[in-house]
């Protein structure tokens, strides 16, 4: 369905009509797929698929510019329960320097928060252009001197949505892609997340998730997957058991990563693990120190510890490595 948001007026004085896209939308799918063609790999599978059906509880709106009834720039949010993903941010070549990926995001914002939206995650380049068009929005620095941003329509969002509650574990859907990256965003944690996605401290999971997804979906990477999930919606652990290629798929590699409020709830997110009957192996930085207390709760003994492993904002960690046969 399409729904115009308004107008506005460009530098060139030309006017610009925006509008939202909210897919699964059959009348503007090749529309939308035309304009964001140049999309790879992954993006491109989930905007060809998003566009004509519903991928579970996955909100994903396009909001565009149009002038003359034709689509010059174009902004997409994927969301859930308020919580959402900005990306594919992208305006025609010749249509640039006109303010009018500005123009359409005013609508975009206001149109976020009239839906009370609570949180928004986006990846640019730090320091350039598009992020200081988006630092005039709210966004701002998940951490310092950083390209992945945030914007909280309260200052108090991740105290209120990752307060304890009980939590319990679930499979992986579609609708949980920006919530993952909210729990991934979290600073002040475990440096070392997930070892399969090359998640070290918070990261932007917009493309991570749908390679994680696409996987799911089309082979057997994973054995399982499991998410753990608050009362109210919070996904505030993950879970993935898949093969280590090093070692000619003989051994699992486990990766775990949870918020600390939520330590208590992380031994019924490993049961609910179907794991392979092979040795599983999990790798754990050296401040992970609840992660490690988890393991050794569950079953796993630390077998070896690497030196200075790696190097994250400046800092050595050595990484210990948990494992348990089946």
């Amino acid at each position: 369905m399409y729904k115009k948001l308004g107008n506005t007026v460009l530098k060139t004085g030309e006017n610009m009509e925006v509008g939202m896209i909210d897919v699964p939308d059959e009348p503007h799918a090749e529309e939308i797929k035309k304009f964001l063609g140049h999309k790879p790999g992954n993006y491109k599978w989930h905007i060809e698929r998003c566009v004509t059906e519903s991928l579970d509880a996955l909100e994903t709106r396009f909001y565009v510019g149009k002038i003359d009834g034709n689509v010059i720039t174009n902004i997409m949010t994927v969301e859930h329960e308020g919580i959402g993903i900005l990306g594919h941010v992208f305006t025609l070549p010749d249509q640039r320097r006109k303010g009018a990926c500005k123009g359409a995001m005013a609508y975009q914002m206001e149109d976020f928060r009239q839906r009370d939206g609570r949180a928004l995650y986006l990846g640019t380049g730090y320091g350039g252009h598009p992020y200081h068009i988006y630092h005039s929005f709210g966004f701002e620095s998940v951490f310092t001197e950083s390209g992945f941003m945030k914007y909280h329509v309260n200052t108090d969002f991740e105290e209120r949505y990752f307060s304890p509650a009980p939590a319990k574990p679930k499979s992986v859907e579609w609708h949980d892609w920006a919530k993952l990256t909210a729990l991934s965003a979290i600073v002040g944690w475990d440096a070392l997340r997930s070892l399969t996605w090359n998640v070290f401290g918070p990261t932007n999971l917009e493309g991570g998730f749908l390679g994680f997804k696409h996987a799911l979906e089309t082979d057997d990477a994973y054995d399982d997957a499991k998410l753990l999930v608050t009362e109210s919606g919070a996904i505030v652990g993950w879970a993935t058991v898949c093969r280590d290629s090093q070692w000619r798929n003989a051994v699992a590699i486990l990766d775990l990563f949870f918020h600390p409020n939520f330590t208590d709830s992380i031994p019924e997110l490993l049961s609910a693990l179907k794991f392979p009957q092979l040795k599983v192996q999990c790798y754990v930085d050296s401040s992970a120190e609840k992660k490690a207390a988890v393991l050794e709760a569950a079953g796993f003994a630390c077998e070896g510890r690497f030196k200075n492993q790696f190097t994250y904002n400046g800092q050595d960690y050595d990484v210990l490595v948990f494992g348990s046969t089946s």
